[in-house]
């Protein structure tokens, strides 16, 4: 009779060459697929330009008007790579079986999507590079260098809630509507949580369901701008909209593919 034995542990520095191939690739697949890469990296540019620099005029100038401008462009760059870069090829993915094929490559676990969430991170770091050039050099903002730097970090990691929506609509959607609930997703996320101007009634008795709305209230706080309620309490918000997100979508692709 054949006994049973045990394969020995991959060694930490192939796991972690595979993680960081994965990302790469997945990095470079997206750069290399324009319908991606341009909302992606190019929109929240385009959107600021337009509506943070452009339109306003000489409010613009206004130091307190400009710098939160700036601020809620900022949540609205860094959402696109999770939500695009989760939200759509996942489903993408999942109706071409691609997720059942990897199951039996001899990748390590989790490599799937953490090589998606790294390429978000990647993606995000990007944006905000350039959204701090735009703002400093045309956007009138008159946040010291190093705040911005800290506003950009804060920004960055704010890369993973954006990263469990999207996952739950890539877990959920059908390959051919997912791009749709994604967009629908972004807009509602960026208007209707008072990233750009205030709003009344119930929408804002509502707007803490929004994680675009904590999202923003950190990003001011790490600015130096007002910001409502407590930083802790916006981190935890966020942790469990992750967590539960996450969770739900996991479950789904785990019995589903």
């Amino acid at each position: 009779m054949t006994e049973a034995f045990a394969l020995p542990p991959m060694p930490l520095a192939r796991v972690v060459r595979a993680y960081v191939s994965d990302a790469a690739y997945e990095s470079l697949r997206l750069l290399r697929t324009p319908a991606f890469a341009f909302p992606i990296l190019a929109m929240p540019l385009i959107f600021y330009s337009l509506f943070g620099i452009v339109l306003p005029g000489l409010a613009a100038h206004q130091p307190a008007f400009a710098n939160n401008l700036f601020v809620g462009w900022t949540v609205y760059g860094v959402m696109g790579p999770g939500l695009f870069g989760f939200g759509i090829l996942v489903a993408v993915e999942r109706n071409m079986g691609l997720l059942t094929y990897k199951r039996a490559l001899p990748m390590p676990t989790g490599s799937y999507l953490a090589s998606k969430l790294l390429m978000a991170l990647v993606f995000a770091v990007v944006v905000m590079a350039m959204l701090v050039t735009l703002g400093l050099t045309l956007g009138h903002v008159t946040l010291p260098l190093v705040t911005l730097v800290r506003v950009a970090g804060v920004m960055s990691l704010g890369v993973l809630p954006a990263c469990a929506v999207g996952l739950f609509i890539g877990a959920y959607a059908p390959a051919s509507s997912a791009a749709a609930f994604a967009n629908i997703t972004y807009l509602s996320m960026a208007f209707l949580s008072g990233l750009f101007f205030p709003l009344s009634g119930v929408l804002h008795d509502i707007r803490f369901i929004w994680p675009t709305y904590h999202l923003a209230q950190l990003a001011r706080a790490s600015g130096g701008l007002a910001y409502e309620g407590a930083p802790l309490t916006h981190l935890a918000a966020l942790a469990a909209m992750t967590v539960v997100l996450v969770g739900l979508a996991a479950r789904r692709i785990a019995r589903r593919g």
